[in-house]
């Protein structure tokens, strides 16, 4: 087996650990939520101390620039940010609107965030809680102990593959990745590479945000849902978004039998009607997997095109495949 069928089969049937995180940023002070509620394309208005969510950050232009998981606390709120640049940006908005009464401090390097997702994940879970684990909700926000010393730590109930998932918030030097690896091992599980990963959240379209598809806008990407439609306040990239025109295109999956190109021309009937976006790692036994950039009204599943020189592809809903935590409930 290759490491990606590896990687796959563990994130499919036990458990999968990796760094969640390339930026951990937090925000203390009184107007940390007016900051949030400038920066953050969600609507920030409601949201519960002890709760993990995922929003949208826009460009200026109104562009997806980030998505960053939110934990909110009572005292402060922790950002796991993708792109780093998010600290200035949060800096550049506080600035811009006056806000004095917050703080923003990157922790990356201070502390770690320690993802591990997986039907078993929840076994992981269970040795940091001194409850019920099945009690601590999707979304849910817990302060724990560190496993591996008597420092503070955050549990975090969120995923990106479709399966049972965590993250695991302390700060560096503990070796809680180890000891999350160690954990997972004893169920057969271990840490996991970013081409299972992809895959893996492709299949149940994941929300994702990148360099392949830079241009896009968040209706056209499909992140939309990562936003809070209507909202009237005003917010990062907000009135350059409220401008956007309606799309003419979309993505969605495109599944083959045969290897797909990255950049391939996807035509219906001898006629292009759109790209092949980005591709990933097919495991064993596996159907290729790729994400399609269509014109209207192709960008929906159920058609069968042809990509290339003439390689037939079909689009395809989400999820591809059945998670197997969507059937066995924690415990099982």
């Amino acid at each position: 087996m290759t490491t990606v069928d590896t990687d796959y089969h563990m994130l499919r049937t036990t458990v999968g650990v990796y760094e969640r995180a390339d930026a951990l940023l937090e925000l203390t002070g009184l107007e940390r939520a007016e900051l949030l509620a400038r920066v953050l394309a969600r609507d920030t208005q409601y949201v519960e101390p002890l709760t993990v969510s995922d929003s949208l950050v826009l460009t200026e232009d109104g562009l997806p620039q980030d998505i960053v998981g939110h934990l909110e606390l009572d005292e402060s709120t922790w950002l796991l940010a993708g792109d780093a640049r998010l600290s200035d940006v949060l800096r550049e908005e506080a600035a811009t609107a006056g806000l004095t009464d917050v703080t923003v401090t990157d922790r990356t390097g201070a502390y770690e965030a320690v993802a591990f997702e997986g039907p078993l994940a929840w076994r992981i879970a269970a040795r940091l809680t001194d409850f019920e684990v099945s009690s601590l909700v999707l979304g849910g926000v817990c302060e724990v102990q560190a496993p591996t010393g008597s420092a503070p730590a955050l549990l975090a109930r969120t995923g990106t593959t479709g399966e049972y998932g965590y993250v695991l918030l302390a700060p560096a030097g503990l070796g809680i990745r180890a000891w999350a690896e160690e954990a997972a091992a004893e169920l057969a599980g271990g840490p996991v590479g970013s081409a299972a990963l992809e895959r893996a959240r492709l299949e149940v379209r994941h929300p994702w945000v990148s360099a392949r598809g830079a241009g896009l806008s968040a209706r056209e990407a499909g992140v939309q849902w990562l936003m809070t439609a209507g909202r009237e306040d005003p917010f990062r990239g907000g009135e350059a978004l409220a401008a956007l025109p309606v799309p003419r295109r979309g993505t969605v999956l495109l599944a083959s039998d045969g290897p797909l190109a990255e950049g391939a021309d996807v035509f219906a009937g001898g006629e292009k009607v759109g790209t092949v976006l980005f591709t990933t790692a097919a495991p064993r036994g596996g159907p290729e997997l790729a994400m399609g950039l269509l014109e209207q009204p192709f960008a929906v599943p159920g058609l069968d095109l042809t990509a290339g020189s003439g390689d037939a592809v079909r689009t395809v809903s989400s999820p591809a495949v059945v998670p197997v935590s969507w059937s066995r409930r924690i415990g099982e």
